[in-house]
């Protein structure tokens, strides 16, 4: 049951060593396209833009193709959990842009801070909510079982 639970979240993080680094990616390409925009703005519409693609490749090869509830219950929960990341890596990348004159390193740096501090909590919201498989219980998501 741990092994299943350890098993996801490390899949979890080898798959995010791909998608936060597009997002970043995409960051900067954004701050130099648009410059005059705040790159937390930027940031906003890059997770949003990201989350329909991210959330099939987490839902693929993360929770093995979710649950029983619907598709776009599953998209909307991820995109929650996408625009928590966001928000936390947002708020320090936008005050990066707006009190140091930022570039693409302070920027990547922002981000991982951002994303770092929601990452464990953000996977155990996907694993028990988002893409918890129906009667799945506590043992088997790995989940000390409430008394």
């Amino acid at each position: 049951m741990r092994d299943r639970l350890l098993g996801r979240f490390s899949v979890y993080s080898a798959l995010s060593l791909i998608t936060v680094p597009v997002g970043v990616t995409l960051l900067i390409i954004a701050t130099h396209l648009f410059p005059h925009v705040n790159a937390g703005l930027l940031n906003l519409a890059v997770g949003t833009l990201l989350t329909p693609p991210s959330f099939l490749a987490y839902r693929r090869l993360v929770w093995k193709g979710g649950h029983g509830r619907s598709v776009r219950a599953q998209l909307f929960s991820f995109w929650q959990t996408v625009m928590a990341g966001a928000l936390a890596s947002s708020v320090l990348v936008g005050a990066a842009d707006a009190l140091l004159d930022a570039n693409g390193v302070v920027y990547a740096v922002a981000v991982l801070i951002g994303q770092g501090i929601v990452f464990v909590a953000r996977f155990f919201w996907l694993d028990n909510v988002t893409f918890t498989r129906l009667g799945r219980s506590a043992a088997d998501s790995g989940a000390t079982p409430q008394r």
